[in-house]
Protein backbone atom coordinates (compact mmCIF):
# COMPACT_ATOMS: atom_id res chain seq x y z
CA UNK A 1 0.00 0.00 0.00
CA UNK A 2 2.82 2.52 1.00
CA UNK A 3 4.58 2.15 -2.50
CA UNK A 4 1.26 2.50 -4.42
CA UNK A 5 -0.04 5.24 -2.17
CA UNK A 6 3.87 6.95 -3.45
CA UNK A 7 3.37 6.09 -7.07
CA UNK A 8 -0.17 7.99 -7.08
CA UNK A 9 1.16 10.83 -5.61
CA UNK A 10 4.16 11.05 -8.09
CA UNK A 11 2.70 10.12 -10.59
CA UNK A 12 -0.89 11.56 -10.37
CA UNK A 13 -1.40 13.83 -7.64
CA UNK A 14 1.69 15.99 -8.60
CA UNK A 15 1.39 15.98 -12.71
CA UNK A 16 -2.44 16.80 -12.11
CA UNK A 17 -1.43 19.54 -9.47
CA UNK A 18 1.11 21.53 -11.51
CA UNK A 19 -1.45 20.78 -15.00
CA UNK A 20 -4.31 22.39 -12.95
CA UNK A 21 -2.45 25.15 -12.27
CA UNK A 22 -1.53 25.96 -15.49
CA UNK A 23 -4.81 25.89 -16.65
CA UNK A 24 -6.14 28.18 -13.85
CA UNK A 25 -3.43 30.93 -14.98
CA UNK A 26 -4.36 33.44 -17.89
CA UNK A 27 -1.16 33.73 -19.53
CA UNK A 28 -0.51 29.96 -19.58
CA UNK A 29 -4.21 29.77 -20.62
CA UNK A 30 -3.90 32.23 -23.51
CA UNK A 31 -0.71 31.03 -24.79
CA UNK A 32 -1.69 26.92 -24.54
CA UNK A 33 -5.51 26.99 -24.88
CA UNK A 34 -5.59 23.16 -24.91
CA UNK A 35 -4.04 23.23 -20.87
CA UNK A 36 -7.58 24.63 -20.02
CA UNK A 37 -9.33 22.17 -22.48
CA UNK A 38 -8.27 19.82 -20.63
CA UNK A 39 -10.17 20.07 -18.09
CA UNK A 40 -12.83 22.05 -19.41
CA UNK A 41 -12.25 25.40 -18.47
CA UNK A 42 -10.89 27.36 -15.90
CA UNK A 43 -13.59 26.77 -12.87
CA UNK A 44 -13.11 23.33 -13.37
CA UNK A 45 -9.10 23.00 -13.01
CA UNK A 46 -9.44 25.08 -10.22
CA UNK A 47 -11.87 22.33 -8.35
CA UNK A 48 -9.27 19.88 -9.18
CA UNK A 49 -6.10 21.77 -8.10
CA UNK A 50 -8.43 22.25 -4.37
CA UNK A 51 -9.22 18.51 -4.44
CA UNK A 52 -5.64 17.62 -5.17
CA UNK A 53 -4.56 19.75 -2.64
CA UNK A 54 -6.39 18.01 0.28
CA UNK A 55 -5.63 14.49 -0.90
CA UNK A 56 -1.86 16.19 -0.79
CA UNK A 57 -2.75 17.15 2.97
CA UNK A 58 -4.66 13.77 3.77
CA UNK A 59 -1.19 12.12 2.25
CA UNK A 60 1.21 14.32 4.75
CA UNK A 61 -0.96 14.13 7.46
CA UNK A 62 -1.48 10.77 7.52
CA UNK A 63 2.67 9.64 7.21
CA UNK A 64 2.91 12.55 10.25
CA UNK A 65 0.71 10.60 12.25
CA UNK A 66 3.07 7.28 11.85
CA UNK A 67 6.10 8.95 12.29
CA UNK A 68 4.31 10.06 15.72
CA UNK A 69 2.75 6.93 16.62
CA UNK A 70 5.87 4.82 15.55
CA UNK A 71 7.89 6.72 17.95
CA UNK A 72 9.31 10.36 16.61
CA UNK A 73 12.81 9.45 18.22
CA UNK A 74 13.13 6.55 16.62
CA UNK A 75 12.09 7.59 12.88
CA UNK A 76 14.22 10.44 13.09
CA UNK A 77 17.68 8.44 14.42
CA UNK A 78 16.87 5.70 11.86
CA UNK A 79 16.64 8.57 9.16
CA UNK A 80 19.81 10.43 9.71
CA UNK A 81 22.17 8.18 11.33
CA UNK A 82 20.83 4.84 10.27
CA UNK A 83 20.84 1.86 11.72
CA UNK A 84 18.76 0.73 15.00
CA UNK A 85 18.99 1.87 18.38
CA UNK A 86 20.07 -1.17 20.65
Amino acid sequence: MQKSAYAAVVLIGLPLMILSGLAMSPTVAAGWPWIQGLFGGSQTARSVHFLVLCALGLFLLVHLVMVVLTGFGRQMRAMTIGGRHV
